[in-house]
């Protein structure tokens, strides 16, 4: 019997934060969940676990006896600031009444030492799939929900109020907008402003993102697809635009689609109805198509990157947005938003303020970036503050221009933890790229999904579009 190869393109292994001050268990748990075809990523303490807790982690092993902060302690924590991520207590059996309390807080379940192999392996991977289940369930509301309440477009200045106005006033339209803009500028929260203004405001908001999804899965993520229609495809999948119907579908860098699925696109906005993969079937809905893109469709149809007919097909509503160095007044109102959504996430949930001297060096910043860097700023300076009030000299050194870097350029990272540096390589980059993944990627030397995968598991946001 011929055997067949599993397609493996789009799977990743679960990671699982083991929390457990033994070094002897630690080594061991992690062999084992290695071996088990998970991730396993320890931690010598409480507080080295939480500070690599990410939402790419699935599942936290915590062990209850670990001295300065609690496993109890690290639980709650944990529901507090990435519900998502499964808590499994390890215990020794006279401390059986703080895993039931632990239990209390949320663990989903509790191992007793010395453990079981088998036993820690099938509680892990029950966890995982819950793990998975709960995102899979979030991410779904998020795609179909309403606007976020928490990221509107923020902004006082003239630029940003006639780009709120304009969406209101399209809001009341339904023909389809195509909303342009450099990276990072906010095109996604628009494309929701403009949804929530109009007659579709209480139906679904679909957002598909032609950057973040592997290019063979655009078309499958956009029209749907059937059982069988293709390796890996075991059960029938409805499409975003299926998911959208009677509300909006916002498709997120439109340049980037693949040149062949174009054609398929611009059928269905002639028409309004589209067939699975491996369907013969039609099916017709009533979507608003909403389309952004950092690129000049003009430019790219001359170059033959483009169909000139679907360029005129989306461009009927046009928006554009002006980057943020171009609405400087919005700077600052636009940061104290972001400190005081992160302020509410932390352990003490104390607000974070800025400095007279940061307010400045932000303001005399050109943020090529746009928004997007803007918060990846936020959320670095964040994290490495060591109170809750931010000085120009706790900004990064792009910002201030007093890089510690010799003309070797490599001194600064001398002692800097890898996730950090990897995190840094791949914000400048991004940067650079004017927040073009696929490009960023080529830059990098890594696949287009190797880029997508590592931004999710280093906790890196795509909410400014």
């Amino acid at each position: 019997m011929k055997m067949t190869q599993r397609d493996t393109r789009f799977e990743t292994r679960p990671t699982v934060l083991i929390a457990e001050d033994e070094a002897s268990t630690r080594v061991f748990l992690q062999h084992h969940l290695d071996r088990a075809g998970f991730r396993p990523l320890p931690a010598k303490d409480g507080r080295e676990a939480l500070s690599l807790l990410s939402d790419n982690v699935a599942v936290a092993l915590i062990d209850l006896g670990m001295p300065d902060l609690s496993g109890l302690d690290c639980i709650r924590h944990m529901r507090r600031t990435h519900p998502d991520v499964e808590p499994i207590v390890v215990t020794a059996s006279s401390e059986i009444g703080d895993a039931v309390e632990a239990m209390k807080c949320g663990a989903f379940d509790y191992i007793t030492k010395p453990v079981n192999v088998d036993e820690l392996i099938e509680s892990v991977r029950r966890a995982a799939r819950t793990s998975e289940l709960t995102q899979e369930n979030r991410q779904l509301k998020d795609a179909i929900g309403l606007p976020y309440a928490d990221a509107p477009f923020i902004g006082s200045s003239a630029a940003a109020n006639r780009v709120v106005d304009m969406a209101r006033k399209i809001g009341g339209l339904d023909g389809t907008v195509l909303i342009s803009g450099e990276s990072g500028v906010g095109k996604g929260l628009v494309a929701r402003l403009i949804h929530a203004s109009g007659l579709r405001a209480s139906k679904p908001f679909v957002t598909v993102s032609c950057t973040a999804l592997p290019r063979e899965l655009v078309e499958a993520e956009l029209f749907g697809h059937e059982k069988g229609a293709f390796t890996g495809a075991h059960e029938r999948r409805p499409g975003r635009l299926e998911i959208a119907d009677g509300g909006s579908l916002f498709l997120d860098e439109v340049g980037d689609m693949p040149l062949d699925l174009q054609p398929k696109l611009l059928t269905f906005l002639q028409e309004r109805a589209f067939q699975r993969i491996g369907s013969n079937k039609t099916i017709s809905v009533s979507v608003r198509f909403l389309a952004a893109t950092h690129r000049n469709l003009k430019e790219l149809c001359q170059d033959r990157r483009f169909r000139e007919d679907l360029y005129f097909r989306l461009n009927v509503l046009p928006i554009e947005i002006p980057p943020l160095r171009h609405r400087r007044d919005d700077i600052i109102a636009i940061a104290a938003h972001l400190l005081a959504r992160i302020g509410t996430r932390t352990p003490s949930g104390e607000p974070f303020t800025l400095a007279d001297d940061a307010r400045q060096t932000l303001l005399a910043y050109d943020w090529p970036g746009n928004v997007r860097e803007l918060e990846n700023v936020i959320q670095r300076t964040t994290a490495f503050c060591a109170g809750t009030t931010i000085t120009r000299e706790d900004l990064p050194a792009e910002l201030t221009g007093t890089s510690a870097q010799t003309s070797s350029g490599h001194e600064s990272l001398a002692g800097m933890p890898l996730r950090d540096v990897e995190r840094l390589a791949i914000l400048h980059t991004l940067d650079a790229c004017e927040g073009n993944r696929a490009e960023a990627a080529r830059r990098l030397g890594i696949s287009k999904k190797g880029i997508y995968l590592k931004m999710k598991r280093l906790g890196l946001s795509a909410e400014c579009v």
